[in-house]
């Protein structure tokens, strides 16, 4: 289940890539567009690569058009698995097939790229992975029963994303995350601390500034959003295979350096940066990264 949306009915080519990638790691997918009046062009492109096109306007974000995607699965308690992504990560930079075969099913019921603790613990709701024994249960179509088109996003996250994870672990069912937070901070800190980077002349001011701030945050169990303050660290460290689009486009939590990205991505890997670059050039209004 994937959702698009662009304000000027535009599919750009990351999101195409994406497509394909999903294809590849065995998926039929289910395109979900809160871009009611697509490019002709578009649209015939989508339909040879996707099971089923669904356009609609977009109220109610992503959990809204992820609800009306659902309700044309004929039965969803017939399938192994669901996949729910969406157009605001740039990847996969490091292959999408293996990053789902490590969600074992007999590990987690429910699956997430990452998890967040902001707000409550919740697994973030770009990239979702059900297994059969939820799709089967009354507790997944209560869920999606009870989602309302909101246009808060505010709303949204705090009632959906984090809704959502908490619904399931209620309902007896485990979540968890392929790239854990907690694990990710206790790499990165333990990598500080045995290479020394913030003793003598190892690294400049400014990274010693903003290696301090993560420290600081994660000694005092504050939480951070990973997939903007450790996305370096993730693709590079931990195969981690996408990119936050709005951390290029509004870096809200001003991450130094992000002008790397470019490079970074491809040290750490083949995908093709261009994909990125030709929607940041279409898309990005007063910055440049």
């Amino acid at each position: 289940m994937f959702v698009h949306y662009d304000r000027y009915g535009v599919v750009d080519d990351y999101v195409y890539y994406y497509l394909q990638c999903i294809a590849n790691a065995g998926f039929c997918i289910v395109l979900v567009s809160n871009s009611p009046d697509l490019r002709a062009t578009d649209l015939a492109k989508l339909r040879e690569l996707c099971g089923l096109v669904i356009l609609r306007k977009n109220v109610g974000l992503d959990f809204g058009a992820y609800k009306d995607g659902i309700a044309a699965i004929p039965d969803v308690r017939a399938l192994d698995t669901l996949m729910l992504a969406n157009d605001s990560v740039y990847g996969p930079i490091h292959h999408l097939g293996s990053m789902v075969e490590k969600m074992d099913s007999q590990k987690a019921d429910v699956w997430g790229a990452t998890d967040s603790w902001e707000i409550k613990f919740h697994l973030q709701s770009y990239f979702i992975l059900f297994h059969s024994r939820v799709l089967a249960s009354d507790h997944f179509a209560m869920f999606w029963k009870k989602v309302r088109c909101v246009q808060s996003k505010a709303w949204v996250i705090r009632n959906y994303e984090v809704g959502l994870t908490r619904h399931f672990q209620q309902g007896g069912f485990r979540c968890r995350a392929l790239f854990q937070y907690r694990e990710v901070a206790t790499r990165i800190t333990d990598a500080v601390i045995a290479r020394k980077l913030l003793d003598g002349e190892t690294l400049d001011q400014t990274r010693k500034m903003y290696l301090t701030r993560i420290l600081t945050s994660i000694v005092s169990g504050t939480p951070m959003n990973g997939s903007h303050y450790f996305w370096d660290y993730l693709i590079t460290s931990m195969a981690f295979p996408f990119i936050k689009r709005d951390l290029l486009h509004r870096n809200p939590v001003r991450i130094p350096f992000l002008t790397y990205w470019e490079q970074l991505i491809k040290d750490a890997s083949t995908y093709d940066t261009d994909l990125i670059l030709r929607h940041l050039e279409r898309s990005l209004k007063n910055r440049s990264v």
